[in-house]
């Protein structure tokens, strides 16, 4: 007998997105390992803002019975999912993952030792003292010695109206860069997810960003009252010609035609 294929009627646009973009798992890696290299004792408590479904939430608590998260997020629906998908099936341990749904610009409590904003969410804020606003969030809801994780994207091609595929089990990816402005640096990004029998969801995932530069970031970390931020570049896999998923800090690289960092701000 065989298997029900992938169609747009029978996906879930929520699990289609963490199969095409998003790695709980090495996510939750970098942060550790990040504490670890810096001499800190593991972190026992995160706050993932712009959480969504809190999967990196439910990801953490696992890896340690004494780990607590808060997941903050906007939107009701996407939490309930949340909840109900990657929560419940943690038994009695989803208690130990507290979602608000509040905006991210007015929650420093409970106190945690780092924070997450990853997937670019924190492009959303267009305007520099919005920026900044979220930075000095962030660190008011660290502990002594806590960091805030950020990841951020460029290159040249980053400016290009282009839409990319990538062909997963039973569905293709499609990241398509709509518009990009070169006054102001805003662009707007769809995510559409195709299927094999001529089924898609289009524009499954929208963005209206500001595609902020690893200066600027930095830069407003700084004036946000942040010890120091590192950024941590992505290594080069010459025989795939793509990144090998390794991050290290850097200073200087070459620009390409797309790249993803790592922005760790310490408080």
């Amino acid at each position: 007998m065989r298997k029900n294929k992938l169609t747009a009627k029978t996906s879930d646009i929520h699990d289609l997105y963490e199969l095409s973009v998003q790695c709980v798992e090495a996510e939750i890696d970098f942060v550790l390992d990040i504490f670890k290299k810096r001499g800190k004792k593991a972190p026992r408590s995160v706050k993932e803002d712009f959480c969504g479904t809190a999967s990196a939430c439910a990801e953490f608590v696992q890896r340690h019975r004494d780990n607590f998260a808060v997941g903050v997020d906007l939107d009701t629906d996407t939490l309930d999912w949340g909840r109900e998908h990657r929560l419940a099936p943690l038994g009695q341990d989803m208690n130990r993952v507290k979602l608000l749904n509040k905006n991210v610009l007015s929650v420093t409590r409970p106190k945690v030792d780092a924070v997450m904003a990853f997937n670019f969410s924190y492009f959303i804020f267009k305007e520099r003292k919005t920026l900044l606003k979220y930075f000095k969030t962030a660190r008011a809801s660290l502990n002594s010695g806590g960091m805030l994780f950020l990841d951020a994207y460029g290159g040249s091609d980053s400016q290009v109206v282009l839409e990319e595929e990538r062909k997963l089990k039973g569905f293709t990816y499609v990241w398509d860069q709509a518009e990009f402005n070169p006054i102001n640096n805003e662009v707007i990004n769809h995510i559409h997810f195709r299927f094999r029998d001529g089924t898609s969801i289009e524009k499954a995932f929208s963005y209206d960003w500001r595609l902020w530069s690893l200066r600027e970031i930095t830069e407003l970390l700084a004036e946000a009252g942040f010890a120091r931020s590192d950024v941590y570049w992505e290594g080069w896999d010459g025989e795939a010609e793509e990144g090998n998923g390794v991050f290290k800090p850097s200073q200087k690289e070459e620009n390409c035609p797309g790249w993803i960092a790592y922005v760790v701000a310490e408080r």
